[in-house]
């Protein structure tokens, strides 16, 4: 059975170098977002699926559609996610439909495209390194203030990929959730390295078995492990210290 990997909200940064490295590396790749059209690629071989990512019924779809061209993919990459602001000061001022549709994007849809992988997982020899990797960051780790939305779907996406490897290591399949970081611990933000990522989910997908699902790395370094840092190196310690707390 040949070697697919799909990646969802395939973008130009991260989706590009992922898709680059994995077919270096003898893997179909099919690709789906909003941006992209549907079809096989004259140019890279690679399968197209346009869709909206942030319904969790595209995602079943686009499953069916990489599994009719190629099979069932052994790596799906989550790359999708929808960045939504509030006031620093004013975090509970974001709406219930801001809410959702943060959480649609980043939880929900991540939800059923790691149901929808699990069901391809199970149809794999034990041979087969099978692996889900969603692109997370520091928002797990640290309430950064200004994107409460944001945030909450990344924290549970976290969770969920807590719940999963704790689950389904001893059947073989992994989860991880990986967030490049600068050296000195503070978030990559718009410094997000693809061919870094690439990389780092290659070696992911790679494992014999599951490591931690917590995957915090640093571009030319590999894997170190973090605490939650905001922008100006600051923790949920030195938080506590800024407003008084003991």
């Amino acid at each position: 059975m040949a070697k697919v990997a799909l990646i969802l909200g395939a973008g130009p940064n991260i989706g590009d170098a992922v898709a680059t490295k994995f077919a270096a590396n003898g893997y179909q790749i099919a690709l789906a977002a909003r941006s992209i059209s549907t079809g096989m690629s004259d140019k890279t071989g690679f399968l197209g699926i346009q869709g909206d990512l942030s319904d969790p019924h595209v995602v079943r779809s686009v499953f069916r559609t990489t599994i009719q061209h190629f099979g069932p993919p052994s790596v799906v990459v989550y790359n999708v996610a929808h960045r939504l602001l509030t006031p620093p000061d004013d975090p509970l001022s974001a709406t219930l439909d801001d809410l959702e549709t943060s959480r649609k994007a980043g939880l929900d849809s991540a939800f059923v495209a790691a149901q929808e992988a699990l069901k391809g997982f199970r149809t794999f020899a034990s041979s087969t390194a099978k692996a889900f990797i969603y692109t997370g960051n520091t928002l797990n780790q640290i309430a950064i203030p200004g994107v409460l939305p944001f945030a909450l779907a990344k924290t549970a996406a976290a969770m969920l990929m807590e719940y999963a490897a704790n689950a389904y290591d001893k059947d073989g399949y992994r989860f991880y959730y990986v967030d490049q970081r600068q050296p000195d611990g503070r978030p990559a933000n718009l410094d997000r390295d693809g061919p870094a990522h690439a990389e780092m989910y290659l070696q992911l997908a790679s494992e014999s078995r599951q490591s931690k699902w917590l995957v915090t790395f640093v571009k030319g370094e590999g894997r170190r492990d973090f605490e939650g840092v905001d922008f100006d190196g600051g923790t949920r310690a030195s938080y506590d210290r800024m407003f008084g707390r003991a």
